[in-house]
This record gives C-alpha cells, structure tokens and sequence, in this order.
C-alpha cells in the first residue's frame, strides 16, 4: 500500500495516472476502472460523467441506453456523499421496469460483469466525484475494501491536479481538443483515447482534425508539436 502511494505521489500526468489505476485494477481482480465527476449543470447521463476510464468505450454509453443511470446508487455516489460500497449488477433494481432488468441481463452478460466497488470522493478544492471498479469477482474483505477506497480518494485528488495545469489564456483549444493531443502525445490512438475518455472513435478524431484545423497543422503529429511549442498543452 505505501509502495502505491509513493507511485501516486509522483504520477505528472493523467497517462501516469491511467497506467497505474489500470495496474491497481488488475491488483484487486477487476477488469477496468472509471473516475468520474459531477459533469455540467443538467447532466443526465454517467457518459457526460467521466474524467477518465480503462472501459471498452461502448460500456458506459450501453449503460446510459439501458436507462439505469439515475435509479443505480451511482447516482447518489457522485455526489461525493456516502461510504464505499460493493454494488451487485445482478440484483434487482428498484423502481426498474422487466424491460430494463432484461437489458441490464444482456449488458451484464455482454461486458461479462457482476459487480462494481464504488468510492465516493470529495475534495474541499475541486468538488464532488466517484472512482469506480467493475468486473466479476466475489465482494472485497474489509482490509481490501479499506485500501481501494484510500486509494480511490487519493487518485482523485490527483488526478484533479494534473488535471488543472493551467492552460495558455489564449489558446484556441476547447477542454476536450486539448485532452484528445495530450493523449495524442503520449502515443495512444484514436482507439485507446476514445476508451481513456469513453467517447467514440469517430468523436476523438472529430476533435483532433479540429484541433489540428485550429493550429493550420496538416496531421495530428505536427498539431501536437505547435501546441507543445506554444504552451497550449504541456
């Protein structure tokens, strides 16, 4: 656990952050992990939600179709309110109708998951959100489940760190041009960002030829070194 926290300490990045949560995931037997925050006023869907995810990219927004969204307690986790729970996938939930608990069959079995360990999080300077592991494993011990949701909180914090670096005032780039070429320059893919942030691949490039449009670069490579060079990205 020390070992994890120094690691934490010294993640710069949101790719270093990625690569350890992803390790930690795996650590603990489960497939992939998401963070996500309280999004925009009038947010509806857990897809307007995430900061970052190791999910296949259609998982969550498979999720958001089925409707569940605002009746699972992810909702109220979001919230940053609440103690870290192990949510079953396979359970009923209240208030569903046969439809939506046989479409919640079909996901579960479609993702091959059962289970989720929720995390509220909350910081004094940057607000509410949830870290969230999902796969299919039996519930965590007490020690287990105590060490996740530690981690869970710091990963948080950090994450909204590196998240803030300031951004050059003048840049041209909106929020999600600029976290598409940061991920473009750790060398990962349209694929591999359309999963990190759970948009769709046609969307991830829809924001790099922006960008590269903005910049009057001809290619993603070249828009990445004119926003490095102008401070636009770090």
């Amino acid at each position: 656990m020390d070992s994890i926290r120094l690691r934490l300490e010294k993640c710069a990045t949101q790719f270093d952050l990625f690569r350890l949560l992803r390790e930690i995931t795996q650590l603990y037997g489960f497939d992939s992990f998401f963070v996500a925050g309280p999004g925009d006023d009038g947010s509806r869907t857990l897809t307007d939600m995430i900061i970052i995810s190791s999910a296949q990219s259609n998982l969550i927004q498979r999720y958001d179709e089925i409707g569940l969204f605002e009746k699972s307690p992810l909702r109220h986790a979001l919230s940053g309110i609440g103690v870290p729970f192990h949510c079953r996938l396979d359970i009923e939930f209240q208030g569903c109708s046969p439809q939506q608990l046989e479409a919640l069959k079909a996901f579960r079995e479609e993702f091959n998951l059962d289970s989720c360990f929720v995390t509220p999080v909350y910081h004094r300077d940057f607000g509410p959100g949830t870290v969230c592991f999902l796969g299919k494993r039996k519930p965590l011990g007490f020690a287990d489940i105590a060490d996740l949701a530690l981690v869970s909180q710091l990963a948080h914090h950090k994450l909204r760190l590196v998240s803030a670096q300031p951004v050059t005032v003048d840049s041209p780039l909106t929020e999600r041009e600029r976290e598409c070429l940061v991920w473009t320059s750790s060398g990962k893919t349209s694929v591999e960002i359309a999963r990190i942030l759970s948009l769709s691949e046609h969307t991830v490039n829809h924001y790099l030829n922006n960008a590269a449009r903005k910049l009057n670069a001809v290619n993603r490579t070249q828009a990445v070194a004119f926003a490095i060079r102008h401070g636009f990205i770090d």
